[in-house]
């Protein structure tokens, strides 16, 4: 089955859906801000001290925001990673039923998935802090501007405030700028960064996967209204892993054992995608090239299309920019312009389709976001956040979590029990560290062994050179001497400290007598054997 990334880019709507809303939430902050008591008195003097208020209103929405975008990304990215994985091995069934489960199993573990979730959402949270800059900012300067119009006598208070949050609301929160210098509206660029990380979720599973069972040449699929960038790698064979340049080279047929064909092959992949094929909103498929049986068809150009396709693009952004002046409005006569501009450009996008019937509305483009962030919203569970990593995560994973993050996802349950052993592996490896960084302090064997138990020392021994080794079999042996020495509990020498005090606790008078002679006894030791 061919993949591109316009077929998963659906499940990046949640996460532009999450951000459009919450811009939607702060634009209305500073709106309600500011028309509270707008014709009063001292109304400036109000507004810059209410400057706090406006920051901690949005400090909480980003919060929430914040959390809610790490569990959708990771959600996001898995599943599109598997997408692309399911329909490789959709196009693999000409591969033996054997063969094609070694590829089921192998593949999806083979990619650290979480490490692109975890980039894309490091991407996006690095907005944030531009965030809460930027609105106390934007208020601070729409009460500036508000407040010296009356004074040149270019309109009211009312009126300045009205056009001040208008042009903001249509202009959105631009408090990010790329490594280029471009200047990107925060749903924009949360948008872009998501469906570009679904994207190369699905389509780095999908050839994975082919190449893993050996295919190493794909076909581009003919699209309607295709972009001027990919236009030129339509009906053509790429190549996966072999060089750039396009190149004829000889091989096997696939059916017919020994004959060799030619195979025109335009270049790279990789080449292909440097020259913009599969950007976000490409619906271009690449699938298995199979030599002498694949057919690749001659491409069909379609300018008109693509214009056609652009136009309801921009239609879209301008019912989302008009959706977006309402709860900036600050007057009930500016909230219903923009009522009626809405509806003015969803009569142009029911015309524009009428008369392109090949185009299909998407409503969810002409949508902000739909309650997405309520205001009472519950934290989202970061115990399944975790467990995310771990089931879409390679070996390394489990060592780039904290304790409280393995044992949030072991508290799940929804683990299988290759994930939870990845986790108790990991566990036992810093348990060990953790022994060694006490038995050895500093690099150096510790002076004083009697703290440590007869298994502690035993789990250490084979990780320790040979004079410390000497120095844990001298203590052994000391310890087992110590077991035949009269008034001496053998089963108490070889406890640590930890557990002699442990077994102490609820004990009666007798036993807590022996426990006490023990503890007296390495006491003693310490004291006259302080180098051990």
């Amino acid at each position: 089955m061919p993949i591109h990334p316009g077929k998963v880019e659906p499940l990046a709507e949640r996460t532009r859906d999450l951000y459009e809303e919450a811009e939607r939430r702060l634009l209305g902050i500073i709106a309600r801000q500011l028309a509270d008591g707008l014709e009063a008195h001292g109304w400036a003097t109000r507004k810059l001290s209410a400057v706090q208020q406006v920051r901690r209103a949005s400090q909480a929405v980003v919060d929430e925001l914040g959390k809610a975008v790490t569990l959708d990304v990771f959600d996001a990215v898995s599943e599109a990673y598997n997408t692309g994985h399911r329909a490789a091995v959709a196009e693999l069934g000409a591969l033996s039923d054997d063969a094609r489960a070694l590829v089921d199993d192998v593949t999806p573990n083979a990619q650290a998935v979480d490490r692109l979730a975890q980039e894309t959402v490091d991407r996006l949270t690095a907005t944030h802090r531009s965030i809460l800059r930027a609105v106390p900012d934007q208020y601070r300067a729409i009460v500036a501007e508000v407040t010296a119009t009356p004074l040149l006598g270019t309109g009211t208070r009312r009126q300045a405030t009205q056009d001040a949050m208008r042009r903001f609301a249509d202009t959105g929160l631009r408090a990010f700028s790329d490594r280029a210098g471009c200047r990107w509206q925060l749903i924009s660029y949360a948008e872009m960064a998501i469906r570009t990380s679904v994207g190369r979720a699905a389509t780095e599973a999908h050839m994975r996967t082919l190449t893993t069972a050996g295919i190493d040449m794909v076909v581009v699929s003919n699209a309607p209204r295709e972009c001027p960038l990919c236009r030129a790698w339509e009906g053509k064979v790429l190549s996966i892993s072999g060089p750039d340049g396009a190149r004829t080279v000889e091989v096997e047929h696939a059916t017919d054992d020994g004959r060799m064909i030619p195979v025109q092959i335009a270049g790279s992949l990789d080449e292909a995608r440097r020259a913009g094929l599969q950007h976000p909103n490409c619906r271009h498929r690449t699938r298995s090239y199979t030599p002498g049986v694949t057919r690749t068809g001659a491409a069909e150009s379609d300018p008109a299309g693509y214009e056609a396709g652009q136009r309801q693009r921009e239609i879209e952004r301008n019912i989302r920019k008009h959706k977006a002046r309402e709860p900036a409005a600050v007057t009930p006569e500016a909230q219903q312009a923009a009522r009626a501009k809405v509806r003015q450009w969803q009569g142009a996008m029911r015309d524009h389709l009428t008369a392109h019937p090949d185009l299909r509305r998407l409503r969810h483009r002409e949508q902000p976001g739909a309650s997405n962030l309520p205001r009472n919203t519950a934290p989202a569970p970061g115990e399944f956040t975790e467990a995310a990593r771990i089931r879409s995560g390679d070996a390394r994973t489990p060592r780039e979590m904290s304790d409280q993050q393995l044992a949030d996802a072991m508290r799940t349950g929804v683990l299988d029990e290759r994930d939870r052993a990845r986790i108790e592996v990991e566990a036992d490896r810093r348990d060990r560290d953790d022994l060694l960084a006490r038995v050895r302090p500093g690099g150096r064997l510790a002076a004083d062994l009697t703290s440590f138990s007869d298994s502690e020392l035993a789990r250490v021994f084979t990780h320790l050179d040979d004079a410390d080794g000497l120095r844990i079999m001298t203590e052994m042996d000391r310890r087992d001497l110590a077991t035949r020495l009269p008034g001496v509990r053998p089963d108490l020498v070889g406890l640590s400290d930890a557990d002699l005090a442990a077994r102490a606790r609820g004990v009666g008078p007798d036993t807590l007598g022996e426990l006490a002679v023990e503890a007296h006894r390495r006491d003693l030791l310490a004291r006259l054997f302080p180098h051990g």
